[in-house]
């Protein structure tokens, strides 16, 4: 084993993890399409290969790897950390919900009978618990109907705090207790779902073994094409998905093997300790995938808006794909613009952790012996 001081994700590895990003989004883009126009065809809960919900899987993995790479290598301390990731969920979860929120406006107004199916009771209180990123904390799973895809926010924004408490936790009970109690919040199904998400963080953390980069592209398909066998055959356990008690954690276990083998794949994938040469074609993917996360949590009311203005006919290819395509367009329309406001949200909640740090320190007294001591 070489040890894991500077492992740099660039080149091929970059390429490869932003191409799986790419893949994952995609596919939930297409099944959540391709259950609408074909439903007759819909993947049955209780068997195994649903896509979607592997694609998610692929997602928190993925994200415990990257939060991996930029708490080791470029560490700038807990309140960064805090902004970083406050940033980056806020700046397009909750545009994404005023968004939905339009959709759901328009077509009531269009087709009052299509958003019946969407609708549950307390809609508008669902869209303040997913905006504060609740909405799947214990056994409640409480997005919108209208954009089913915001309960893995949830999920991301605790295992984010979690693990940030652990990292940038300081010396002495008091550290210990807010992890606990940010365990307590989040609740078991968020605490078993993140075994999947701390299987990336290892993957990146741990050491990786000594072998020749060809040996280890042929381990990084195998750790995949395990995981798609894992996907394709092992029945969702201990409860299927979608019901009670824990919902879309109702299969861990079998999500869990699944992310372990998708976090053997990035645990072996090649990096080196080299320069961050960037290749054209590198930086267009890159590009293209920063745009998933927008289209994740976009494509679901944009789907419902798009039948409602257009019609739809059940069972026409032709329809699924100008739909698809209309979604990825405006999605990443959308995107771009988001992006752009990025900057302001780093501000606002630059602002708003370095007033509560303030705050803290000066309702903190100095222990007397150390000021003696001094």
């Amino acid at each position: 084993m070489k040890k894991n001081k500077a492992r740099i994700i660039s080149g091929n590895s970059s390429l490869f993890l932003d191409s799986l990003r790419i893949c994952a989004a995609f596919t939930v883009l297409y099944i959540h399409a391709f259950d609408k126009w074909f439903p007759s065809q819909a993947h049955p809960p209780t068997e195994p290969g649903e896509p979607s919900h592997a694609a998610v899987i692929v997602f928190f993995v993925l994200s415990g790897y990257v939060i991996a790479y930029t708490t080791i290598s470029k560490n700038r301390g807990g309140v960064q950390y805090a902004q970083a990731r406050l940033t980056r969920l806020c700046s397009v979860v909750i545009p994404a919900l005023l968004i939905t929120a339009l959709s759901q406006f328009i077509i009531g107004r269009l087709n009052p009978e299509m958003l019946a199916s969407y609708n549950r009771s307390f809609t508008g209180f669902r869209y303040i618990l997913s905006g504060l990123f609740i909405n799947e904390i214990w056994f409640f799973s409480s997005a919108p109907l209208l954009n089913i895809a915001l309960w893995s926010l949830s999920f991301e924004f605790w295992y984010y705090a979690i693990f940030g408490l652990w990292f940038f936790r300081q010396h002495g009970w008091k550290s210990i207790l807010l992890v606990l109690l940010a365990c307590l919040i989040a609740g078991p199904k968020i605490l078993l779902m993140m075994i999947v998400w701390l299987s990336g963080y290892m993957a990146y953390h741990l050491p990786r073994p000594e072998i020749s980069i060809g040996k280890a592209w042929l381990l990084v398909l195998l750790g995949l094409l395990m995981a798609w066998l894992a996907i394709a055959f092992l029945p969702p356990f201990p409860f299927v998905n979608d019901y009670k008690p824990f919902y879309y954690a109702n299969q861990f276990i079998t999500d869990w093997i699944v992310g372990i083998f998708i976090a053997f794949s990035l645990w072996i994938l090649p990096t080196t300790a080299g320069s961050k040469t960037r290749s054209k074609l590198t930086k267009v993917v890159r590009e293209i995938a920063d745009l998933t996360f927008p289209l994740y949590v976009l494509h679901y009311p944009l789907l419902v808006l798009w039948r409602c203005l257009f019609g739809y006919q059940l069972n026409n290819t032709v329809q699924l794909w100008e739909a698809i395509i209309s979604v990825l367009l405006v999605s990443g329309i959308i995107g771009v613009i988001l992006d752009k406001q990025r900057p302001l949200w780093d501000k606002l909640f630059q602002w708003l952790l370095n007033n509560v740090k303030s705050l803290l320190y000066k309702n903190i007294k100095p222990d007397k012996a150390l000021v003696n001591k001094a």
